[in-house]
């Protein structure tokens, strides 16, 4: 007896998810940072449909204190709620039976490689919309842009993490200055060692060159590069932050902004359900088609501005 699909509709799903993994999980490159890239997105996952918190105050500074004397009490609280809905993004591709049976030139496969980079492309787009709209539409818990000169902390003190300067070695050292000096939400200075650049594509070369190169860019002197020898900044971009993504619903992104991370930003990656498929065998169907489904469950956030410093890159 001959194995068909007309028999094993488990083998026309293996078939179709290989093909759909293989693109789905495709590496991008050096410097290609995705949703998934941890420097630019904290990844975590949840088990609700919603992810809900508050920001932290910190329980401040260390005291002095003098012998039997009482050991000074901190009172930490936390403030600004917030609250994140998981989205549902899914999509599905009709396939004739005869079409995978027969598969002239290799044409479902083509089918279901496209499939798949849509979905991960559809990721990114939505993850990336968090840094697109940094200076408007994508809001801290204090509800003010994620990117802005007019954050008030939980203690009380207004601080400024936006910047207005194009990319350059100078510009990028006052980053790295604010971002070190910023004030955390009990008003203490943390110190935050910058981690990572982020910057458009059109950017990217111009980011390399000032952090990557052995020297000082685009000068004579063999004075030593701080940003590549000290501070070992990594330097990403994606396709997704220029001006060439907007639309449908999509903040339009920018070819002059750009962002320097820290270690312990708040942007973030909740994770209900990765990427599933399941096929709907073609016996059930009117039309004799199977379909291929996917979907995953995931909400992007920003709730806190401390550790990052962005800059529109238009002065």
């Amino acid at each position: 007896m001959n194995v068909t699909s007309n028999l094993n509709p488990n083998v026309v799903q293996t078939a179709l998810d290989e093909i759909f993994v293989q693109e789905f999980d495709v590496q991008q490159g050096p410097g290609i940072a995705t949703a998934e890239t941890a420097a630019i997105f904290k990844q975590e996952k949840i088990s609700n449909g919603a992810q809900i918190g508050e920001i932290f105050k910190g329980s401040g500074l260390w005291g002095k204190r003098a012998e039997e004397e009482d050991v000074q009490k901190s009172t930490p609280r936390f403030g600004n709620k917030y609250t994140y809905n998981v989205v549902n993004f899914d999509n599905s591709v009709e396939i004739s039976k005869n079409f995978f049976d027969d598969n002239m030139h290799g044409a479902w496969q083509k089918i279901v490689r496209d499939f798949a980079e849509n979905a991960r492309v559809t990721r990114d787009i939505e993850a990336f919309e968090i840094y697109r709209g940094a200076f408007t539409t994508t809001l801290s818990a204090d509800g003010v842009a994620l990117c802005s000169n007019s954050h008030v902390t939980l203690g009380g003190v207004t601080v400024n993490n936006a910047l207005t300067a194009a990319l350059s070695e100078t510009s990028l050292n006052t980053a790295i200055v604010a971002l070190r000096e910023q004030k955390a939400q009990d008003g203490t200075v943390k110190g935050q060692n910058p981690a990572a650049l982020l910057v458009p594509p059109a950017l990217f070369k111009t980011a390399c060159e000032i952090v990557d190169s052995e020297f000082r860019s685009g000068t004579a002197d063999n004075d030593i590069n701080v940003y590549s020898s000290k501070y070992a900044i990594s330097v990403y971009t994606s396709p997704y932050l220029g001006a060439a993504v907007g639309g449908s619903g999509y903040t339009t992104g920018s070819n002059t902004a750009w962002f320097l991370l820290g270690r312990n930003h708040s942007v973030t990656r909740w994770i209900r359900q990765g990427v599933q498929t399941v096929l709907v065998d073609w016996r059930i169907a009117k039309n004799n088609s199977y379909i291929y489904k996917g979907e995953f469950r995931e909400v992007y956030g920003a709730p806190d501005y401390v550790g990052i410093v962005g800059s529109t890159g238009t002065a």
